[in-house]
């Protein structure tokens, strides 16, 4: 056997997961699996098997191991021989509990491939030695700490992938010295999250890509850039670029207009608040695939339908009503993906395209004659031997939150253009619809904080997570604390709870928080918000016990997460 995949994965009764894989907390079961393959195994992973805290000395004796995964587990030290085997090329160490950089990562030289988890506590080097057939660096970040300075002396790494993982701090600059690096490909900078927005200095980073002769991919999400993007326009040979879930100023596609060799162009995410799509499609005449997702947008550029080479055409979540005829011109076109906006109709060139395999136009707002008549023209092109897989589902759905996106876009913040009851009741439809939609509610619009704080209460009663989308700032204290008090009192509190902006409430008004959402929960780790050091530095030991009894008076079940 050459493969030996042990790796575990949790289930999650709540949301109906079932476990996948064969959970070992025993030791000596794990020695005899990989003995029994010892002289013939070159791929293992023990991946969130948490319940295995050492590798076992047999592992020495894999000679042909190429790859080994031990992310995830209960380890707190990788022994020296791991790093001196033979014919190890790629590794997998995200350890939650290694106790500090392991140093002896640089003698493994044949490493084609190293994913590693950086923790909080960690110190990391200044310089690290090198590692010469490293290709594929990818870094789990879990503080906010500078990366070695001679990073670029890798010479011969063509990836290099960073997730930043923690809550607090801006993200580290790209080194100075990748300037001028002769291999590199790629580079990947994202927050997972989307949540913490933390500065990152694109500008800086941007400048030192331009040098690197082989650069062509950028993946950046996540995170607050500023005017930084305007120096991707540097980036003269970017084949690959995506973008999501970025704070900007400015609108992005500024930046891109003149990046002639770009294949490859995402953008996605509503934080980039982009209202319109600039006419530069002439000068990307080399796009093979375009998406962009989460902003309302109405309408398509014209020189988007001039983009002869593009395959894959995807339009989400976005105020768009209508395609061009023109759309017929795009005659290497095989996927068209429209969906989650205000279609409600194709042009007949679409049926014209000989290249076409997915047709989605999911989620639009096509009556069932509409849809019926779609399907007549694809089953007679699927008879000439052209088939297409046609998507459709939930038309109309969401119909209501699309329509208060576009009366804000109509209206821009201009709360004389709309009645207040008018556009209150326009988010009153839209919440009912779906209650996330309280994150697109216009306070400016609204103009009155006690029906903002309504909708907010409307919302969080229908999805307690709705908390995570609403203006805590444009609500005030009184009215915040008002909102999350009755947030508490829904039994899915315990997932909803990390979205209470703690700070900004009085230590009485979020420990009756706290007490109304003990009451309440009915999740097992809803006493692990209290075992934060944000928490414990607050109150006092007296306060963490009541919270944490009320908890486990409630749903006995919590007990297992206090803390003795």
């Amino acid at each position: 056997m050459e493969e030996l995949d042990l790796h575990y994965t949790k289930g999650d009764p709540d949301f109906g997961i079932a476990s996948e894989g064969e959970f070992i907390n025993d030791i000596n079961v794990l020695i005899k699996r990989i003995s029994e393959v010892k002289n013939t195994v070159k791929s293992l992973s023990i991946n969130f098997q948490d319940g295995i805290s050492e590798i076992p000395a047999v592992l020495e004796e894999c000679k042909l191991l190429e790859k080994l995964n031990i992310s995830h587990t209960g380890i707190t030290e990788v022994p020296d021989f791991v790093f001196t085997m033979p014919n190890l090329m790629d590794l997998s160490c995200c350890c939650t509990y290694l106790k500090e950089f392991p140093l002896n990562v640089f003698k493994a030289q044949k490493l084609e491939r190293l994913h590693i988890r950086i923790n909080k506590e960690w110190i990391i080097p200044e310089k690290i030695p090198p590692l010469p057939n490293l290709k594929i660096l990818a870094i789990d970040l879990y503080s906010s700490l500078n990366m070695p300075i001679n990073l670029g002396a890798l010479n011969n790494l063509e990836q290099f992938l960073v997730a930043t993982k923690y809550t607090e701090g801006d993200v580290p600059d790209l080194p100075s010295s990748f300037k001028n690096h002769h291999v590199l490909k790629e580079y990947s900078i994202y927050d997972p999250f989307h949540k913490y927005r933390k500065n990152f200095n694109l500008d800086n980073a941007a400048k030192i890509l331009s040098t690197c002769p082989k650069f062509e991919y950028l993946n950046i999400s996540g995170l607050d850039v500023g005017k930084g993007h305007q120096s991707v326009s540097k980036l003269k040979n970017l084949k690959r670029l995506e973008m999501g879930h970025l704070v900007t100023e400015g609108n992005i596609f500024a930046s891109i207009a003149n990046l002639k060799n770009l294949e490859t162009l995402h953008i996605w995410g509503s934080e980039f608040r982009i209202t319109e799509i600039p006419d530069i499609f002439a000068n990307l005449s080399g796009l093979k695939a375009f998406s962009l997702a989460g902003n309302m947008v109405t309408t398509l550029p014209p020189s988007i339908y001039t983009l002869s080479n593009l395959k894959e055409l995807g339009i989400g979540t976005t105020g768009i009503f209508s395609l061009d005829d023109k759309i017929g011109n795009m005659k290497s076109l095989e996927n068209i993906h429209i969906y989650d906006g205000l279609l409600s109709k194709l042009p007949e060139t679409v049926f014209t395209l000989p290249n076409l395999k997915i047709l989605n136009i999911e989620e639009n707002i096509f009556t069932s004659d509409e849809i019926a008549n779609i399907k007549k023209k694809l089953s007679a092109l699927a008879k000439n031997g052209q088939k297409i897989q046609f998507v459709h589902d939930k038309q109309g759905h969401r119909q209501m939150v699309k329509k208060l996106r576009a009366v804000n876009l109509q209206n821009d913040g201009n709360a004389s253009k709309i009645k207040p009851e008018v556009y209150v009741n326009h988010c009153m439809n839209a919440i009912n619809e779906n209650p996330y939609a309280i994150k697109y509610a216009d306070t400016a619009l609204i103009n009155d904080n006690n029906n903002y704080a309504k909708l907010c209460v409307m919302a969080i009663k229908k999805k307690a997570d709705a908390l995570e989308n609403i203006n805590y700032q444009a609500l005030g204290k009184q009215l915040y604390y008002s909102v999350c008090m009755e947030a508490a009192k829904s039994q899915d509190i315990g997932r909803a709870f990390q979205f209470i902006k703690a700070d900004f409430l009085s230590d009485s008004e979020y420990i009756q928080i706290c007490i109304e959402a003990a009451l309440h929960n009915r999740h097992l780790d809803f006493i692990d918000h209290f075992n934060t050091e944000s928490f414990q530095k607050r109150f006092s030991r007296d306060i963490y016990e009541r919270v944490c009894w009320v908890a486990v008076l409630h749903n006995p079940k919590t007990a297992s997460r206090k803390l003795k």
